[in-house]
């Protein structure tokens, strides 16, 4: 009797090899269809504009609170993939007195956010908003903020102390770069934005 066991376990690991990447292949490509993000994001950006604004103070428990959500955080499947195919969104969702709109900034991928938005509460910041979104009645509600990619310092940028190897106090920058704006923007708009919003936007 022929030993099949070789065989067999050869087969199965061809099919782990060659079968799953284009089972996976096939389930992205029927439901995992994102927006051409990349295509639109200079467009989007260049309808952009810097707004100045004091960021409320953090008042946890207090239901007067102007901060709805300070340690938001949120977790979306962009592909199925075996190494994870996921994206991080960290966010701080408040209630701005000056523009009676809410608004919540929004990063993917920050692992430095638990420090940046602690040094965010009550003081002024100057943040980058869409001007669509910023004239769109559907935006700027608790249940729709408009969304942020980009904030720093008002007259100084937003700074977090560390000490160097000799102990001495340094002071790092932690203002939102332009290289991470538009990364953020170019994941919101390819895989956060829906789909039916995006086309309306921007391929009607």
């Amino acid at each position: 009797m022929k030993n099949l066991g070789i065989p067999y376990a050869i087969g199965y690991i061809l099919a782990g090899i060659i079968g799953l990447p284009l089972l996976l292949y096939a389930v992205n490509l029927l439901f995992f269809q994102t927006n051409d993000g990349e295509k639109y994001m200079q467009q989007y950006i260049q309808n952009s504009e810097e707004i100045k604004l004091f960021m409320p103070e953090l008042k946890p428990r207090d239901p007067s609170s102007l901060v709805i959500e300070p340690y938001g955080w949120e977790q979306h499947t962009i592909f199925l993939s075996r190494k994870g195919g996921k994206i991080n969104i960290d966010f701080i969702t408040f209630f701005s007195e000056e523009y009676k709109k809410y608004f919540s900034i929004r990063l993917a991928q920050e692992v430095f956010f638990g420090y940046f938005r602690m040094k965010l509460f009550n003081r002024p910041i100057i943040i980058t908003v869409n001007k669509d979104d910023m004239a769109n009645p559907l935006y700027g509600t608790k249940e729709n903020p408009i969304p942020v990619f980009k904030v720093v310092g008002d007259g100084k940028p937003i700074t977090i102390n560390t000490s160097d190897k000799n102990g001495n106090i340094i002071y790092l920058n932690y203002d939102v770069t332009q290289q991470m704006y538009e990364d953020n923007v170019f994941y919101h708009l390819t895989y956060i934005m829906p789909k039916e919003e995006f086309v309306a936007r921007f391929e009607k």
